[in-house]
C-alpha cells in the first residue's frame, strides 16, 4: 500500500462524488414520495460513506502536508486547503447527524413525520447542504490550485517512515 500522502490525489474524489449526491437524491425523494423512503435509505449510505471518505481524504492530507515545503504561497495554500476540508468535514459531519435525525425520527416515534414538518425539515436540511456541497467544492478548488498551479506534485520524495 502506498504511504498516505500518495493516497490523497484518489481518496479525495470519492467525499466529493458521494456527498454532492446525496442532496440530489434527497430532493429526488422529496419529489417522489411512493419511494421517499427507500430514496432517503439511499441518501443516507451516500452521506455515511461520504463522510467516513472526508475523514480518510482528511487524515491523507495530513500526510501530504508534513513532506511540503516550499514557497509561503504554497504553504499558504495548504493551509487555506486544509481550513476549508476542516469546514466541509465539520459541516458534512452535522449534515450527517442531522439527516440521521430526521430518518430515525419516525421509526423513534412509531409513526410517520407530519408531510408538512418532514417536508419543511428537508428544504432546511437541503439548504444546508448546498453550503456543504459549495465549501467542498471550494475545498477540491484550493486543492487542485496546489497540485496544478503550485505544482505540489513535483517534490522530492518522502522520506520511509
Amino acid at each position: 500500500m502506498p504511504p498516505w500522502n500518495h493516497i490523497h490525489p484518489a481518496i479525495v474524489h470519492f467525499p466529493i462524488a458521494l456527498l454532492t449526491v446525496a442532496p440530489l437524491l434527497v430532493l429526488l425523494g422529496l419529489f417522489w414520495p411512493a419511494q421517499r423512503r427507500g430514496i432517503h435509505t439511499a441518501a443516507l449510505m451516500l452521506l455515511l460513506l461520504g463522510g467516513a471518505a472526508l475523514l480518510l481524504a482528511l487524515k491523507s492530507g495530513e500526510a501530504v502536508e508534513r513532506y511540503a515545503h516550499g514557497s509561503p504561497e504554497l504553504i499558504a495554500g495548504l493551509r487555506q486547503h486544509e481550513r476549508l476540508a476542516q469546514r466541509a468535514a465539520l459541516w458534512f459531519g452535522l449534515l450527517d447527524a442531522a439527516f440521521l435525525a430526521i430518518w430515525v425520527m419516525p421509526l423513534l416515534r412509531k409513526r410517520e413525520l407530519s408531510h408538512r414538518l418532514q417536508c419543511g425539515l428537508l428544504v432546511v436540511w437541503l439548504a444546508g447542504s448546498a453550503v456543504g456541497v459549495l465549501t467542498l467544492g471550494l475545498t477540491g478548488h484550493a486543492g487542485g490550485h496546489l497540485v496544478h498551479d503550485l505544482h505540489t506534485h513535483d517534490g522530492p520524495e518522502p522520506p520511509p517512515d
